[in-house]
């Protein structure tokens, strides 16, 4: 799998600065990703951290759990949300999406105790995958 990946500051706005637990007003890194398989997009993923979190290699782009621990931060939960919807142009045209496919939209929080550090939102073509959870009790 290979992705490309663009990073910008963002500011939270209302719906991001509930789901960091951020002032509206706050600068998040912003980075949106294209991640492909044998040359096409399979997903999208736009990811907002606290700018003291940002990744600045490589390196630190590929493992947010070890860019987190190097901060002291252990992450101690994921919580998704998922629905299904109608892409954006934007998304169809990315994605290249055949006319009325839908997609799962996952939103994604990483929790460290009561903080979330991260949260994103993952763009998944309806017709090419499926979601599988495992919960162990």
């Amino acid at each position: 799998m290979t992705w490309d990946w663009y990073s910008e500051p963002a500011e939270a706005g209302p719906d991001l600065a509930r789901r960091l637990r951020v002032d509206r007003t706050a600068t998040l890194t912003k980075t949106r990703y294209v991640f492909r398989g044998d040359g096409r997009p399979l997903q999208l993923a736009t990811a907002y951290e606290p700018l003291e979190f940002a990744p600045h290699t490589e390196e630190e782009r590929r493992s947010l759990a070890a860019r987190l621990d190097a901060h002291g931060i252990k992450i101690t939960e994921v919580v998704e949300s998922i629905h299904t919807r109608v892409p954006e142009p934007r998304e169809s045209e990315v994605l290249d999406l055949s006319a009325g496919v839908h997609v799962l939209h996952v939103e994604r929080t990483h929790w460290a105790g009561d903080r979330p550090v991260e949260t994103s939102d993952i763009i998944i073509p309806g017709d090419r995958f499926k979601m599988v959870y495992s919960m162990p009790v």
